[in-house]
Formats: C-alpha cells, structure tokens, sequence
C-alpha cells in the first residue's frame, strides 16, 4: 500500500512497527511456533514484502540502525527524563510540551534494533496527536499534566522493561 502511495509514510510506518509488534507478542505467547517462511509457506501466502519486513524488525522507510543501537537507547533515555522533568516543573504550555514529545516521538519510530512494544509507541502517540492537534498557545490542564506524566512514565517503565528481556 505504501509503494502504490495508497498510505502516507508516517501511516505506513506507524502501523508496520504496530503489527511487527503484535507479530512478536503473538509468536512469544503461541507455543511451538514455526518461523514466518513456515507460516507462509504452509498456508500458501506469497507476501516476499511483508515476510522481509517482519525479518528486520523495521518498516522499509526507517533506516537500518543496527551499529547506533546503544546511541538510539540513549537518546530515547534522555528524551523520555527530559519529557518528564518538563511536566514535574508545571510546564503546561503546548509550545513548550510539544518539541520534547515530537522528539521522544520520533527518537521511538526511528529506530529498529531497540524493543519498542505498543505500550510504549501507544502512549507516546496519544499524547503526541493529541499536542499537535491542539494550538501553540493552549495549555494543558494540571489533570491533564498528571495523567501524561502517569502515561510516560509508564511507557518509560515498558521501554526499561523491554531493555531488561533483551539482556535476557
């Protein structure tokens, strides 16, 4: 869908990392689970794109980053402290919120060596569409403020989780 242009790259990119996520977690819970050749093979799928694209890990519009993983954990490290400092300080103006998210955003989706899961690109992306659909002067409520530092820090805790069973 990407190539034929039916999908914009940010779209496509998004889902492709949302599915190759849910195709990790499926193939963790199901027990004696064949490799994706296998899979297509046995039920006769020809999907030479898809199957390549579960293979790396990645969408084909996200480089491969397989020598800069150590710098990628980094960076997602210091923009998740970053996002989350901002919020502790009352920062509550969206021009000011919405720079640092965009960052942690994009830090998130480009990158295909480090475990992202949905819990971790979800609640980034709820609060990142929700600051950009909002003006540059708005504010965000001090509920609001809470309940985005509650949803950070809880995908900051994912994300070190995923570290945690990468070691593994």
């Amino acid at each position: 869908m990407y190539s034929r242009d039916h999908v914009t790259a940010d779209d496509y990119k998004t889902e492709c990392f949302k599915l190759i996520d849910q195709y990790k977690v499926t193939m963790r819970l199901v027990h004696g689970a064949t490799s994706i050749e296998e899979f297509a093979k046995k039920y006769r799928l020809h999907c030479p794109a898809a199957i390549e694209r579960i293979r790396e890990g990645r969408p084909i519009t996200v480089k491969d980053d397989q020598g800069n993983a150590l710098k990628h954990i980094a960076s997602i490290v210091e923009q998740f402290i970053t996002n989350l400092d901002a919020l502790r300080l009352n920062t509550r103006a969206v021009d000011d919120l919405y720079p640092g998210l965009d960052d942690l955003y994009n830090a998130i989706n480009t990158t295909s060596r480090v475990p992202i899961d949905a819990v971790v690109s979800t609640k980034v992306k709820k609060w990142h569409d929700r600051l950009s659909s909002m003006a540059a002067s708005d504010e965000i409520s001090d509920d609001e403020a809470r309940q985005m530092a509650f949803d950070i820090e809880s995908a900051y805790q994912a994300f070190n989780k995923a570290l945690n069973e990468m070691k593994n």
